[in-house]
């Protein structure tokens, strides 16, 4: 593709984890087929260390009670539409791929109110099982929408969905997991809370770390704490003399991730659609307040194919116990593992690039 006949694709993202992978995936996918991409959101450096061309938008997120900060919220909202309008003019994109939350309804909607150039595309695309209220804002004003769970179609008009599935990255994709046998000798649980880690989950496992001293020789930890939580993990192994690594935060998850033989974390959409990817058993601890209770959905999904157990937060001092029954009876994790060829026959058919691909 030369650089007169390169497509030209705008990503728009909100600031989470849940926004930024799946747009990252999606990006490095067009740019290794020549496409030319070019992100719209909340400063990102995670988007800018790969390298991409980015907007700075001025949206904030909605306010789900009423007070003082609706009208912020609208004048800020105002605001970012008028920017998107003003870089949609200047970069007159082919296609417009949103990936929800509050930076990218501005984006949609203000390519609506302005001729970019003939033939502009608007694809929103849902990662989560309930979609979020941009998303459902959103797709009045598109001209597809794509959602990464089958069941998700239902909640939007039958005649734009088309179920893609989530984008992963192609360095998690190309990962060989650990081989999982009934008779596994030592166990590698891998322990995550999402970008900014999660407190109950960590302060859980390490007032239960006693429950495995007895067990040193089949388990080990891999502990993703978030930035707050780092010091005091760290010396809650140490102190207790437990096989462990614990890192503040991963770039390269993938480096932890082919090392796994069970996950504990939350049920983000991306992370669920990487242990589909990856079929690794999982505890999912939905976060107690995700909107619109998304997360607990996503682990749903899961759960009912015996791919991963769910945990609810106001239960979580059983996480020692149920940590250390999968331990013991590494059947059941292998069981686990073996559960996600349930979920085969529901695989989309088309990915998102497919449908960027052939759109272009």
């Amino acid at each position: 593709m030369n650089e007169e006949n390169k497509k030209k694709i705008l990503i728009a993202v909100s600031s989470t984890g849940g926004h930024i992978y799946p747009g990252l995936a999606i990006a490095d996918e067009l740019k290794r087929n020549g496409y030319d991409v070019l992100f719209v959101g909340k400063r990102n450096e995670i988007i800018l260390k790969e390298g991409y061309r980015f907007y700075n938008i001025s949206a904030v997120g909605f306010p789900r009670r009423l007070s003082i900060k609706m009208l912020g919220f609208f004048f800020s909202f105002l605001y970012s539409v008028m920017q998107s309008i003003k870089i949609l003019k200047k970069e007159k994109p082919d296609i417009i791929i949103g990936f929800g939350g509050y930076v990218s309804f501005p984006v949609i909607l203000a390519s609506r109110f302005c001729n970019i150039k003939k033939g502009t595309v608007n694809i929103i695309h849902e990662q989560n099982f309930i979609p979020g209220l941009a998303n459902k804002l959103s797709a009045g004003f598109s001209d597809k929408i794509c959602v990464s769970f089958k069941e998700s179609k239902k909640y939007f008009p039958s005649e734009k969905v088309v179920y893609t599935g989530n984008p992963i990255r192609k360095q998690i994709l190309d990962i060989t997991p650990l081989l999982l046998t009934a008779h596994c000798s030592l166990l590698t649980v891998l322990i995550f809370g999402g970008s900014q880690g999660a407190h109950s989950i960590n302060f859980t496992i390490i007032n239960s770390l006693g429950k495995f001293l007895n067990i040193p020789e089949k388990i080990r930890f891999v502990h993703i704490t978030g930035e707050n939580d780092y010091e005091m993990v760290k010396n809650a192994y140490s102190a207790k003399g437990l096989s462990a690594e614990v890192y503040r935060y991963i770039d390269n998850i993938e480096s932890v991730y082919n090392r796994a033989s069970l996950v504990i974390c939350r049920s983000g959409a991306t992370t669920v659609a990487e242990l589909i990817a990856l079929k690794l058993p999982a505890i999912l601890i939905p976060y107690p307040y995700s909107t619109e209770g998304h997360q607990k959905a996503n682990a749903d999904y899961l759960s009912r194919s015996g791919s991963a157990v769910i945990l609810e937060e106001k239960e979580i001092k059983k996480l020692p116990d149920m940590l250390l029954e999968l331990v013991n009876h590494p059947q059941a994790l292998l069981n686990m593992s073996e559960s996600y060829r349930k979920l085969s026959d529901s695989l989309p058919v088309q990915s998102l690039f497919e449908l960027v691909k052939n759109i272009a």
